[in-house]
């Protein structure tokens, strides 16, 4: 054995263990992480949500920038049309909630429904238990618990403001902070490394800003497009469920699927005439297909380099740990986690696995 084989042993042994150590401290980081996530989770989600909603403000406040409108000003303005918008949105939902749980309407629905399941039954070559004994029967939902439901569901949705009051909060101090949040970082940590940690910081903003820009107006395409349909042929609750396209569209691949889903199924209760409720179905799904294979992807410009996978284990963790609103922030915090991993030496190799290269 050589003198240089020799000393080279020892060194790949020293990377080794390296990369070993880091390993160990990345899984009981993430296993702290995941612990403080669930622990304080009323708190941390008002603060994830201001951060999204920071993204999303950023051009269009650099946009009234560069109208001439002063930073200040520009904020009043982005902040009192999201409160008339939250506000008008809230109302219009509440309504249309109280709408849908009218009780002759759902004995309605419940009708049809019955209807349905009977004629699928009359049509199939063979026999089967009565429909009605084996699904409604045993599934004991009467119209009354929907009722119930429901309006727990708006009491709910009116008692939120704590959480609205406080992400507003926290949306304040983060524009009161982005002012003095690089010279504090150039003093902490001296010009050469805090322009590095600035130059990552501006990475995220614009992978981010680009994503959740682009989300949000394919999104709103959606939703004006879905209403645009459900209006034309009268399906009730149009108004919401467009709003509520809307909302999902920000989650990746199932939000759509999910979105869809509940106005389809709908229409198909409430025409008598099948074919309604298939040409909806077609105009729904097609509208989805056409922004989510064609519209977006030319909007968005670049991937975000992220792969597929990941992307729905993401959309799996965040869901799990935070419901709705952990799928809505799954992406950008994968980019975000991303990005930071790209611009350390020591995990560049982890970010590159995450990557979709």
């Amino acid at each position: 054995m050589t003198d240089s084989t020799a000393a080279s042993e020892p060194a790949d042994e020293s990377v080794f263990m390296q990369r070993m150590r880091i390993a160990t401290y990345g899984v009981v980081l993430l296993v702290l992480v995941i612990h403080l996530l669930e622990k304080f989770r009323d708190i941390l989600e008002p603060l994830f949500i201001a951060l999204f909603l920071g993204f999303l403000l950023h051009p269009i406040h650099r946009w009234l920038m560069k109208r001439g409108i002063s930073s200040a000003f520009a904020y009043v303005v982005i902040g009192g049309v999201m409160m008339l918008g939250m506000f008008a949105v809230a109302s219009l939902m509440i309504a249309n909630l109280s709408e849908a749980a009218d009780k002759d309407k759902l004995l309605q629905y419940e009708k049809r429904l019955d209807t349905m399941i009977q004629g699928v039954h009359a049509r199939l070559p063979f026999d089967i238990p009565e429909p009605k004994d084996r699904i409604l029967r045993e599934i004991n939902i009467s119209p009354e618990d929907i009722v119930t439901a429901t309006g727990a569901a708006v009491a709910r949705f009116r008692t939120s403001t704590t959480w609205v009051a406080l992400t507003l909060l926290y949306i304040l101090f983060l524009i009161a902070e982005k002012v003095s949040f690089p010279r504090r970082i150039n003093l902490a940590f001296g010009e050469q490394p805090g322009g590095r940690i600035m130059s990552v910081v501006e990475s995220i903003n614009l992978a981010i800003s680009q994503y959740v820009a682009v989300k949000t107006l394919v999104s709103a395409l959606a939703g004006i497009a879905s209403y645009t349909v459900l209006a034309f042929f009268q399906v009730e609750l149009a108004a919401t469920w467009g709003i509520l396209i809307f909302l999902l569209n920000y989650i990746p691949y199932l939000g759509s699927l999910i979105a869809v889903s509940i106005p389809i199924f709908l229409s198909f209760l409430q025409f008598d005439e099948i074919w309604k409720g298939a040409v909806i179905a077609g105009l729904l799904i097609g509208i989805q297909q056409l922004i989510g294979s064609w519209v977006e992807p030319r909007m968005a410009g670049q991937r975000l380099d992220v792969s597929p996978l990941l992307i729905v284990l993401s959309l799996a963790f965040w869901s799990f740990m935070w419901g709705v609103v952990g799928a809505i922030l799954a992406v950008p915090l994968l980019v975000i986690v991303k990005i930071i991993l790209d611009n350390i030496t020591a995990t560049k190799p982890i970010a590159t696995l995450i990557s979709n290269r």
